[in-house]
């Protein structure tokens, strides 16, 4: 058995791949294997992949019929033998020392978490992310899960003690599947933290962030009622509640909107509407806001304009935007 297994959902990534298997098999440690889950890729990714692999016993393919992220990194479990286990994202790679400083580190917890490099599609720098927040406890640590604002919420850019997801499974068919489960993943789990950029994200276009989807209101209010439910369940909604607005706030009104204005334009003003006409009224209230330590003053400045007049909050967005591509920013 081997020490760790390395999950990879492969879709139509022919671009990017090469650069993927080659931060994998370069890896410092030894003691891995390495699952590629072809999610019904229609392109050449797969016979990349199969060149690139070639005389590495521990590197595989398995093939499924296409049913998205989520059901890749499903079905991708069910092969994995490792003590643990991490998620790569196939248009992403690895530092060279991924494996072995997280293993390092993982001690006698169950989650070790280390920061990222976005990089544009052509693999240039924009920015370093680490999980920069107060580590001092476990229930500070599970606060800033819950909110996710801090805290990188992804699935990738982590190792698990694979007996985590003998009982969890992704969301399939659902959107933001890796803050729709984090919440559960993280609860009561001893967590270790690496402040190293060892994942290289890379900024596509196409992504979720970046491409709207009528969806994506419900799927995130969803999300954050299931949130909302597993705490009370658990008796746990009254300690983590300022998270929970926090999180609300940034994910359900400030990212969402963000995302509509931006593949919108000026014509998402409906769909801002009707944002805020699901949005649950006492926690997207300006008292919440303006007493919130985790959001920063521009994000405050924004909700409480959305708050006042969509059109202005609108307006500011995409002033910022048009600043942000002139500057040559994401």
């Amino acid at each position: 058995m081997k020490k760790i297994s390395v999950v990879v959902p492969v879709y139509n990534v022919e671009s990017y791949i090469e650069e993927c298997v080659e931060s994998l098999i370069k890896q410092d440690f030894d003691d891995y294997e390495v699952i590629f889950v072809d999610d019904g890729s229609k392109d050449n990714s797969v016979n990349k992949i199969k060149l690139k692999i070639e005389g590495y016993a521990d590197f595989r393919i398995v093939t499924k019929a296409n049913g998205g992220l989520s059901s890749a990194r499903n079905f991708g479990l069910q092969y994995a033998e490792g003590e643990f286990v991490t998620f790569v994202d196939s248009d992403d790679y690895l530092d060279h020392g991924f494996l072995k400083k997280m293993l390092s580190a993982i001690g006698d917890a169950n989650i070790c978490c280390c920061g990222y490099t976005e990089v544009t599609d052509a693999g240039q720098f924009i920015r370093a992310v680490n999980n920069n927040f107060d580590k001092t406890s476990d229930s500070i640590i599970y606060g800033n899960v819950i909110e996710s604002i801090n805290f990188i919420p992804n699935a990738w850019g982590k190792i698990y003690r694979r007996e985590i997801f003998s009982k969890l499974h992704y969301p399939e068919g659902m959107l933001f599947e890796d803050f729709a489960i984090a919440y559960k993943v993280f609860y009561q789990e001893k967590v270790k933290f690496v402040d190293e950029p060892l994942y290289y994200y890379r900024i596509r276009k196409g992504s979720i962030m970046r491409d709207f989807n009528e969806n994506i209101i419900e799927h995130k209010f969803i999300i954050l009622n299931n949130i909302k439910n597993f705490l009370e369940k658990n008796n746990s909604l009254a300690l983590y509640q300022d998270s929970y607005k926090n999180g609300y706030l940034f994910h359900g009104i400030f990212v969402t909107s963000c995302i509509i204005i931006n593949q919108k334009s000026a014509g998402g003003l409906k769909h801002i509407d009707k944002l805020r006409l699901m949005a649950d009224g006492k926690i997207f209230r300006a008292s919440n806001i303006i007493k919130s330590k985790s959001l920063d003053s521009k994000v405050k400045l924004y909700l409480l304009l959305l708050k006042i007049s969509p059109r202005l909050a609108l307006l500011l967005k995409l002033t910022q935007n048009k600043i942000g591509k002139k500057n040559g920013e994401n």
